[in-house]
């Protein structure tokens, strides 16, 4: 299994600040760094907090994208995998289950 096909989901300690324009803002309240998120980024957050503890892979985000937009899912799975691998790096998301990352 690759990594973003892994169950992710939020770390408690980030908060979004969603902007008028679509787009979000991720805070992490341990580090105090952010991250800004774009529209379809925007999407996969809340695909990832819906999910709840239980945590979504590439394949649910991957989905989000396509219902919310007019994408196809070779162009989601690209861009849901360069964010997961962003979000991770930033530790903004935890694996489901304690994987190390």
């Amino acid at each position: 299994m690759s990594a973003t096909d892994l169950a992710l989901r939020p770390r408690p300690s980030v908060v979004l600040t969603e902007m008028r324009d679509g787009t979000g803002v991720l805070l992490d309240l341990d580090t105090k760094f952010y991250f800004s998120l774009n529209r379809s980024g925007l999407v996969a957050w809340h695909a990832l907090v819906a999910a709840g503890s239980a945590g979504a892979g590439t394949a649910a985000l991957v989905d989000a994208l396509c219902e919310r937009f007019e994408v196809g899912a070779e162009q989601a799975r690209g861009d849901v995998e360069a964010l997961l691998g962003e979000l991770r790096q930033e530790g903004l998301v935890e694996p489901v289950g304690g994987e190390g990352g």
